[in-house]
C-alpha cells in the first residue's frame, strides 16, 4: 500500500538514533524556553469535541516519528506521547533536535508550550482531534462526535473515516495496534497529511 511505503521512507528520515531515555532527557533540556498558553478545551470550525483522557480506557507511553505535509510544505517531528486516565501529554522536537512544542490536556484545559518558530496553523485542538481519531476506541469517538454533524465509521479493518453530508473529511489507515505501528491520516478540508510511526517506551 502507498501509505505503508511512505511510512517506511519517513522512518529513515532521522539518521541519528537516540535511546528512549536520552530522548526524554533531551526534551526536558530544550523545551525550557517555550511560551506557555493555557486555554479551555474549545473547538474551532475545523475541530471536533475533545474526548476525555479517561475515555481511552488504558494508559500508553510511546515515541512517535511524525511527518506532516501541507500544500508544498513538510515537517518531521520526534515526539513522546503519554496518555493516562488523568491527562494526555505530547512533547515534540524537530528532526534537528530543536524545540517545537508540548501539549497537555487534562479533560478541561489544554496547556501549550510553543517555541516561536512553530506556525500558528499547528493548533493544539486539531492535533489532539487527529490523535484521538486514530488511537481512541472507535465506539468512544462515534459517541462523542455524533452530535457534531459528522459520522465516524470503519468501512474496512484498519480504515476509519469521518464524513459530513456524505463527504469524507478525514481518512485514517492504521496497523492492527496503532500504539505500536503506523498510522496515515489525511484531512481533506484543510488539505494536510500525517504519517506517524509509534513505538512503545520501555
Amino acid at each position: 500500500m502507498p501509505w505503508r511505503r511512505r511510512a517506511e521512507t519517513v522512518s529513515n528520515i532521522l539518521v541519528k538514533i537516540v535511546t528512549k531515555k536520552s530522548l526524554l532527557l533531551m526534551f526536558s533540556i530544550v523545551l525550557g524556553g517555550c511560551t506557555t498558553l493555557t486555554h479551555p478545551a474549545i473547538t474551532s470550525n475545523y475541530s471536533l469535541p475533545l474526548l476525555s483522557p479517561s475515555s481511552l480506557g488504558s494508559s500508553h507511553q510511546v515515541t512517535q516519528l511524525l511527518h506532516g505535509e501541507y500544500a508544498d510544505k513538510s515537517f518531521t517531528l520526534q515526539c513522546v506521547v503519554t496518555a493516562t486516565p488523568e491527562k494526555v501529554a505530547i512533547i515534540c522536537l524537530t528532526s534537528m533536535g530543536l524545540r517545537a512544542f508540548t501539549l497537555t490536556y487534562d479533560g478541561s484545559n489544554v496547556t501549550e508550550q510553543r517555541a516561536p518558530q512553530v506556525p500558528d496553523a499547528l493548533q493544539a485542538s486539531r492535533l489532539l482531534n487527529d490523535l484521538q481519531l486514530a488511537f481512541w476506541p472507535l465506539n468512544v469517538v462515534q459517541h462523542a462526535w455524533q452530535t457534531s454533524g459528522v459520522e465516524v465509521s470503519e468501512p474496512y479493518p484498519g480504515t476509519r473515516r469521518v464524513t459530513r453530508e456524505h463527504k469524507i473529511i478525514t481518512e485514517v489507515h492504521y496497523s492492527k495496534d496503532p500504539w505500536q505501528g503506523r498510522v496515515w491520516l489525511h484531512q481533506n478540508e484543510l488539505g494536510y497529511s500525517l504519517y506517524i510511526e509509534s513505538s512503545a517506551m520501555e
